[in-house]
């Protein structure tokens, strides 16, 4: 079974044509800016970001096709992100294999730690997870006018 290296959430995953992956902005929480107006009950807000995953194989397994399962769960629980790929590598000189999903939205009614959850063919009993915490900020104050006393004397 292919061992675990890197899981990784962050702003961008790059993984470029020669496989050779970049990870720009490691996430580690999300501030989110309220308004003043009262938040929707299920607000999602548009915002790209990424999981990415490497898994290191050994030599007997080239050629063996696998399947990772990731999910997001919001802090009450509920999975907001559901995916499986399936994947193998073919090269016995490159026994490392590398998945990103790209994601475009994040629900933001909810404070608390997001999990992002990485497992292999349905072993759920060993799930690597990935959290970051989602806080609301409140609002600016709004500046209140002062007098301003312009004497001549």
């Amino acid at each position: 079974m292919p061992k675990l290296l890197i899981l990784a959430v962050c702003e961008k995953a790059i993984i470029d044509r020669a496989q050779v992956p970049s990870l720009i902005g490691i996430l580690q929480g999300i501030n989110v800016q309220l308004t003043g107006e009262p938040m929707p009950e299920r607000a999602i807000t548009q915002m790209r970001w990424a999981v990415f995953t490497s898994w290191q194989h050994e030599l007997q397994e080239v050629g063996r096709e696998f399947t990772q399962f990731m999910e997001v769960i919001t802090p009450s629980g509920e999975a907001f992100v559901r995916a499986e790929t399936k994947f193998k590598t073919l090269d016995a000189q490159d026994l490392q294999s590398r998945i990103g999903y790209d994601l475009v939205s994040i629900p933001i009614s909810e404070v608390g730690f997001f999990k992002v959850h990485i497992w292999l063919d349905g072993d759920t009993e060993n799930k690597a997870e990935y959290r970051f915490y989602l806080k609301h900020v409140p609002p600016p104050e709004t500046a209140t006018p002062s007098l301003i006393s312009d004497s001549v004397g």
